[in-house]
């Protein structure tokens, strides 16, 4: 820049206002907890790790940064409210450094638990004068943990539950039984909410969801399977080997079930001959009019993110035999080496050993005979 006086006239090219807000820190990693966790004296060394998977298996912690669930924060918010001293570190590290003193031999066993048991009995007291409150707070949060959008037909929350039959997931309405409005979850997915504008298919006006399969890219849905958004027309992807053995015409075809959102091949014969074949739950489907050299099941071509995947569809086909881990068959056939050549050294050490027992013999014979 070049030297400049008051009252000096001055180009303007380029004017930039930005609005900013100050952030707030960044999560902290479970790596990172811990670390906190040994600076405020909570735990040992070993317990640490364990505590923190603990916090996660009961769904006061999720995500890695570590979040909290809102079961969580309505759990700290009641007990801050009725018993705030179970919720300071200080009590936590005031337990672990009795129990560290016992194990110095500074105090006693005795003396540590009459006096944990006196500190949690006062605890215990206040919780129990409001079990009231604490259970409508963590109820109100299991609740908005479980919540993944709106009703269409009443206006409450659709939340996640579990069928008490079948054990499986899925989306159900909680002004059921006046509201019957219930939808089908992805199977193999982790599932969780959209927010704003994201949050409601403008097709259908039911909730959107984020569906993370294992290991895979994160994809979103409408829940509602007969919404045009999942709309996929049948296609003819063969005909039936099964019906042309018996004289006739049946066409496989390729169907996406409008209740369950899951898709399948089947024959149009299907009551007759029960041919049906099951399809992945993703990806465009592309008749491609040949059949499998080894079983007679149509081919198909399924255009995932990862470009075009060509399969049989037929899943007891003799090609999709189960191969075994990377690895594993390299490390099998070199044990076999190993124990073979074992076995080999083994079986000539006892051969050598018994020509040297027959040769002694031999000797001490002719020593006897000799003498």
């Amino acid at each position: 820049m070049p030297p400049l006086e008051q009252g000096d006239t001055v180009d303007v090219f380029d004017i930039k206002l930005e609005a900013k807000q100050t952030e707030p820190p960044a999560r902290y990693s479970q790596g990172k907890l811990v670390q906190e966790m040994e600076k405020r004296g909570l735990g040992t060394k070993s317990t640490r790790a364990s505590i923190i998977e603990r916090l996660y298996a009961v769904r006061y912690l999720k995500n890695d940064p570590v979040e909290p669930s809102q079961l969580g924060i309505a759990i700290i918010d009641a007990l801050t409210q009725f018993a705030p001293r179970i919720t300071s570190p200080d009590m936590t590290s005031e337990l672990d450094g009795d129990m560290t003193r016992v194990e110095r031999g500074e105090d006693t066993e005795e003396h540590v638990v009459t006096h944990s048991r006196a500190l949690l009995a006062g605890v215990l007291d206040e919780l129990l004068k409001h079990t009231q409150e604490l259970g409508d707070a963590i109820s109100d949060a299991v609740t908005a943990d479980a919540r993944v959008g709106v009703c269409p037909k009443c206006g409450k929350d659709l939340v996640m539950k579990t069928s008490a039959k079948t054990r499986g997931s899925f989306i159900g309405c909680m002004g059921w039984p006046d509201c019957d409005v219930t939808y089908p979850v992805p199977s193999g997915v982790k599932v969780s909410p959209l927010e704003g504008e994201a949050a409601v298919c403008p097709e259908c006006g039911a909730p959107r969801i984020k569906c993370q399969p294992f290991r895979q890219k994160a994809f979103e849905i409408c829940v509602n399977p007969m919404c045009p958004t999942n709309y996929e027309p049948d296609l003819k992807v063969g005909e039936c080997k099964v019906c042309a053995e018996a004289g006739r015409h049946g066409d496989l075809i390729a169907h996406k079930s409008e209740k369950s959102g899951k898709r399948f091949i089947r024959c149009t014969n299907y009551d007759d001959c029960g041919v049906s074949y099951p399809l992945p739950a993703r990806g465009k489907l592309e008749a491609t009019g040949e059949t499998c050299p080894e079983c007679g099941a149509p081919i198909v071509v399924v255009n995932t993110a990862r470009g075009p995947w060509r399969i049989c569809v037929n899943m007891d086909c003799p090609t999709k035999e189960k191969k075994p881990a990377r690895g594993r068959k390299t490390a099998t056939k070199a044990n076999t080496a190993k124990k073979t050549t074992t076995a080999k050294k083994t079986t000539a050490a006892k051969k050598t050993t018994a020509k040297k027992t027959t040769a002694k013999k031999s000797a001490t014979k002719k020593t006897a005979a000799d003498k």
